[in-house]
């Protein structure tokens, strides 16, 4: 999720699949959904977990995710219109009344967290990832959204990477239920199946991984 040390390939594949994000494959609002998605390349890369949820609600659900995209910050691969806050501002909200998110990855892959050497610097964009979304958040309980999920990181195998994700994940776990955020932690379900559910760019989730989260996220929605 965070290791600096496969940036190149993470432009790479990313790249190489824009013509692939969410956008094409799930497309944007202007159906009957009442579920949204909004996010990175989790999502976005593949378009996996879409399909899964999809089939197995047999219903349609608008995704806004893109690859490349951050909470703060913007990269070749993902413009200002795209950031994840700016996924669900411009989103067609008519009839959602859930969301189903991630985010903050690529804050550290590819924006101010991947220059971070001292353990000030990780914590200071962390905290101004989770600014940012408490502001999300708040708009979207505004909006009248009923349902936010929120799609946890899993850790990969890089010991700095997953202290940060390690981090980031307690704070959610401690503080996002009495902000009406439903946390879904997927370490656990990770934990000693990497080789199985992590492909071999050693960030995205495989078929199979994405099929564990998207059974996460089945077991959530109310």
């Amino acid at each position: 999720m965070f290791n600096k040390n496969v940036k190149q390939l993470a432009f790479a594949v990313l790249a190489s699949c824009v013509a692939f994000n969410a956008w094409a494959i799930g497309g944007g609002g202007g159906s009957s959904a009442d579920k949204m998605i909004v996010g990175d390349s989790i999502f976005a890369l593949s378009g996996d977990i879409h399909s899964y949820l999809e089939d197995d609600l047999d219903e349609t659900i608008d995704t806004y995710a893109r690859s490349g995209c951050q909470v703060n910050g913007t990269s070749l691969l993902c413009s200002s219109r795209y950031t994840i806050p700016n996924q669900y501002d411009n989103a067609d909200k008519d009839g959602i009344d859930t969301v189903i998110m991630n985010g903050g990855g690529n804050d550290f892959l590819l924006g101010d967290g991947a220059d971070c050497t001292t353990q000030a610097c990780i914590e200071e964009v962390l905290a101004g990832i989770e600014q940012t979304l408490a502001g999300m958040y708040n708009e979207m309980q505004n909006d009248g959204i009923s349902e936010i999920i929120f799609l946890g990181y899993y850790n990969v195998e890089d010991p700095q990477d997953a202290a940060i994700n390690d981090l980031s994940m307690a704070y959610k776990a401690a503080n996002y239920p009495q902000m009406g955020v439903d946390f879904i932690d997927t370490r656990p379900a990770f934990a000693g199946n990497e080789s199985r559910y992590i492909s071999s760019d050693e960030i995205h989730p495989t078929a199979a991984g994405s099929r564990v989260l998207a059974d996460l996220i089945l077991q959530e929605l109310d």
